[in-house]
């Protein structure tokens, strides 16, 4: 049973891990496209039934404007384009789905406005595919008071490890974290090491949490370093970890930030492979011949093909998002949809939020919605169990790879 204060704890780290992520993917082009997959997109979905029945509204909130909100906005266009084709195709039951879009603006306070005028005004059955990437406690207690479900989405903060009332479909810190760290066993290598980003205090507390998972999965945990984006160079950061034989890097960090600190590990004749996260990923980051070798850990279902599941979604994004980029945040917004789906396939002609909590019990212990999110349960009254199952890329040749099949990998199975 975690304590507050560990709860509390994993939920700075997680603001650590994911910082590649808040910090944005510079690097040219965000557009879609997805960097693999041979499905054929582009073609809107069939027409499906007369909708006839009653609208069934959803809300959506995350930071979706300044620099952050260039790859974090690609989960609110992907929850729309899961509505379109859900409607597309017969709605849920003949109900049309309608989504209703707030971004707070990376602010505490906007973030809780903006889910009490989704509840209030709007009068929303669920919250789904939100990417707040930690506000959520800012509201967690609102929505569970108000019996709101929130489901899908980023699911990066320390709530979604505690509160019942939210059910990721993408990892959860721990399960992350663990995620990031197997990159090593993945890649054949022993030794992991990471960068972080040393303008906020909390990206430190990263180390000691991937010191406990390397252990966990049997590695050798060489360190990390604090990389300051305005620094003139990184040469001490790469000899430090070069003495500590650091064979994979997480790069926790901005991506310009990473791809310098990268440029000058080379520079010292030391190439370690790198890691990093998926939600602010474009395909613009291909052209740049410093990501050749660069690994991906993705916390949702890779973008790049493989399943009709997958395919859907890519046929979706194309017909009704196409200038958003493909990535994570794209693919746990369309997973949290695909979700809250099942979760009303036998509601009646009126569904409500409890009827919509009710369907998620019932979707039964290592639920993988046809392979798009890891493994979980959800019970009444308990947080979500989840198994630290992530999706693996590899930059190969300008290309994004799945060496390990476009299927997820599971530690320890």
């Amino acid at each position: 049973m975690k304590t507050h204060r560990t709860v509390q704890w994993l939920g700075i780290v997680a603001a650590a891990v994911l910082a590649a992520a808040a910090c944005g993917g510079s690097g040219g082009g965000s557009g879609g496209g997805g960097g693999g997959g041979g499905d054929k997109v582009g073609a809107p979905p069939p027409s499906g039934p007369t909708l006839t029945k009653s609208a069934i509204k959803i809300g959506n909130v995350g930071t979706y404007s300044g620099f952050a909100g260039v790859t974090s906005r690609a989960s609110a266009d992907a929850v729309q384009a899961w509505a379109k084709w859900t409607n597309a195709n017969g709605g849920i039951g003949g109900h049309p789905v309608q989504v209703v879009v707030k971004d707070d603006q990376g602010q505490a306070a906007g973030s809780i406005a903006a889910v009490k005028d989704l509840v209030e005004n709007e009068k929303v059955v669920a919250i789904v595919g939100p990417h707040d990437s930690g506000l959520e406690s800012s509201w967690a207690a609102y929505v569970s008071a108000k019996k709101v479900p929130v489901i899908g989405g980023s699911a990066t903060g320390a709530t979604w490890l505690s509160d019942p009332n939210f059910f990721p479909t993408a990892l959860t810190p721990i399960n992350y974290t663990t995620v990031l760290a197997n990159t090593t066993t993945v890649a054949g290598k022993k030794n992991y090491g990471l960068v972080f980003c040393a303008e906020a205090p909390a990206c430190a507390q990263s180390v000691p949490l991937s010191q406990g998972v390397t252990k966990k999965l049997g590695l050798t945990f060489a360190g990390g370093q604090a990389l300051s984006a305005s620094a003139p160079n990184y040469t001490a950061q790469c000899l430090a970890l070069r003495r500590t034989n650091a064979e994979m890097i997480f790069i926790g960090t901005a991506q310009e930030t990473g791809l310098r600190f990268s440029a000058d590990c080379t520079k010292q004749n030391y190439r370690p492979l790198m890691v990093q996260p998926t939600q602010s990923w474009t395909d613009g980051l291909l052209k740049n011949k410093s990501m050749e070798g660069v690994w991906l850990a993705s916390d949702a279902v890779l973008w790049t093909g493989g399943s009709p599941a997958v395919t859907s979604f890519r046929q979706a994004m194309k017909a009704y998002s196409p200038k958003s980029p493909l990535n994570a945040s794209a693919t746990s917004g369309w997973s949290g949809g695909v979700v809250f789906g099942k979760a009303l396939a036998n509601a009646g002609d009126a569904p409500t939020a409890q009827d919509v909590i009710k369907g998620l019990y019932g979707l039964g212990a290592d639920f993988t919605a046809d392979g798009l999110i890891p493994p979980v349960t959800y019970a009444q009254g308990k947080p979500a169990v989840q198994k630290s199952c992530g999706w693996y890329g590899l930059v190969k040749n300008g290309e994004l790879t799945t060496p390990k099949g476009p299927g997820p990998v599971c530690v320890g199975g």
